[in-house]
């Protein structure tokens, strides 16, 4: 699933890998502490490019909005 996360300083995108029809909601209570995401994009609050990566693992206590990417 391609979701868009919201931290204090970052707009990350990119995919996480959940079940066949499991929700956003119920997989990010199942990951307690941080989420591994894959294709990241990283940028400012402004939406500028800071870097992208294969993989990165985001700690759900910084997480401010977390939604499905389009």
């Amino acid at each position: 699933m391609l979701v868009k996360m919201w931290t204090d300083n970052f707009v990350i995108t990119g995919e996480i890998d959940t079940l066949r029809d499991e929700r956003l909601t119920d997989y990010i209570r199942e990951n307690k502490d941080f989420i591994a995401v894959t294709q990241v994009r990283v940028c400012d609050r402004n939406e500028k490019d800071l870097f992208r990566t294969h993989f990165l693992n985001v700690s759900t206590s910084h997480i401010e909005i977390i939604l499905p990417a389009e």
